[in-house]
């Protein structure tokens, strides 16, 4: 009873003896007030910088998701245009072809010309023959000649109802073919045989049989249209350079191809 008594009297004396410093002491009062706001200060900061550093993590790994998926998009569009790209390229190559075979077609005389797709061609043998959509249902014949963009490539070696299979003029055997071709040169026709063709120069080999005939570089090569192809004036190339056969019978003339014999993916059937 005594103690609440007491610690009640000490109570209000001491607020009342505090509250005359502060209000006869004013720097007193001040002191204590700036103190008050330094310690609520730092205890703020000491509150805030957790969340403050959580804060800035999460924004941190915001940003970096969003440039994963902006590198993402990036990759993905850039992917897009270069498929884009290539397919434009295609497209142009294969327009290309067909411009220059209808130009071939419009001005080569013959009573057939196909316009066909190549089907089949194997890596083994890719210099050698491939296997096209038409055959004897579109009346292709084996006395055809075959032309790419520029001019003749090769013959039809076989024929299927729907497909039919291509011999290159690059072929090995080519020669036993017994293919004659014509070479305009001053004034005069000259004809000769496809004897091979020369890897290593790109070049076709023609062997002109009896006495030499000058023949000038540059001269024009087409097929003659004697034995069994009988589609005459169409292109295989220009005289680059002629010497005297190995067996002294007549002369070798060089001819560079004026077709590309890489062929992309239409070619054009000429023949009876």
């Amino acid at each position: 009873m005594f103690l609440n008594r007491f610690l009640k009297v000490f109570s209000l004396v001491f607020v009342l003896t505090v509250s005359g410093i502060l209000f006869l002491f004013p720097s007193v009062r001040n002191a204590i007030v700036s103190k008050s706001s330094d310690l609520l200060a730092i205890v703020d900061k000491a509150v805030s910088v957790p969340f403050v550093l959580v804060e800035t993590k999460a924004n941190d790994f915001k940003n970096l998701s969003e440039l994963s998926d902006e590198n993402l998009s990036l990759k993905s569009r850039l992917y897009q245009n270069d498929i884009d790209q290539s397919k434009l390229s295609r497209l142009e190559s294969e327009n290309k072809e067909l411009k220059d075979l209808m130009s071939i077609k419009n001005s080569s005389s013959g009573s057939k010309q196909v316009v066909s797709q190549i089907i089949d061609r194997n890596y083994s043998s890719w210099d050698q023959e491939f296997v096209i959509d038409k055959g004897s249902s579109d009346g292709i014949s084996d006395s055809m000649f075959v032309l790419s963009s520029g001019g003749v490539i090769g013959v039809v070696e076989s024929i299927e109802k729907n497909s039919s299979k291509v011999k290159l003029l690059v072929e090995d055997t080519i020669s036993s073919q017994h293919l004659t071709f014509k070479i305009e040169s001053q004034g005069q026709s000259i004809f000769a045989l496809l004897n091979g063709y020369d890897e290593k120069t790109g070049e076709f080999r023609l062997l002109q049989i009896g006495d030499p005939v000058e023949i000038k570089k540059g001269s024009l090569v087409s097929t003659s249209g004697l034995g069994k192809y009988k589609s005459s004036d169409l292109p295989l190339g220009t005289v680059t350079s002629t010497q005297k056969a190995s067996d002294q019978l007549g002369q070798e003339i060089r001819v560079k191809p004026k077709a590309n014999l890489d062929v992309n993916r239409y070619v054009l059937l000429i023949g009876e």
